[in-house]
């Protein structure tokens, strides 16, 4: 049998969606398992089907670590015991992070001495600043 968006929706909405977030996270990792990522039409579906607001969506996508939306951009916070101390930055950059970039924060990056440590898109970046987020963000605008 071929796995179909409808029947899932209507499967974890039983089980609690959208109320539930763990059921709609739950959703979404069945989405993904499905596709390989999350396609990039799929939250604002989920959203229409659920009568919920697109944003919590991404929300629930950017702050799940396995999570991934399909042509996306993902940025990776070092949140490790030096780098988290600069857990503004991740909370900026989930701010300010426009559709189809994904937001993490992940264990120690183990570069201390460098930190605050990103990763964009596999691409380390060291003493992280907001005005880099800015950058990098807008580029995943383009």
């Amino acid at each position: 049998m071929e796995w179909n968006l409808e029947e899932a929706l209507d499967y974890y909405r039983r089980q609690g969606a959208p109320g539930d977030q763990n059921a709609l996270i739950a959703l979404l990792k069945e989405i993904q398992k499905e596709n390989g990522c999350i396609p990039a039409e799929t939250p604002a579906a989920i959203a229409a089907a659920y009568g919920i607001r697109e944003p919590l969506v991404l929300a629930l996508i950017r702050r799940v670590p396995s999570l991934r939306l399909a042509g996306g951009h993902c940025m990776e916070l070092c949140a490790g015991p030096n780098c988290g101390k600069a857990a503004f930055l991740a909370d900026y950059a989930e701010q300010i992070a426009p559709q189809g970039v994904t937001v993490k924060r992940v264990g120690c990056m183990r570069l201390c001495g460098k930190g605050p440590n990103l990763r964009w898109d596999g691409r380390l970046y060291h003493q992280a600043d907001k005005a880099l987020i800015q950058r990098l963000m807008a580029a995943g605008r383009r």
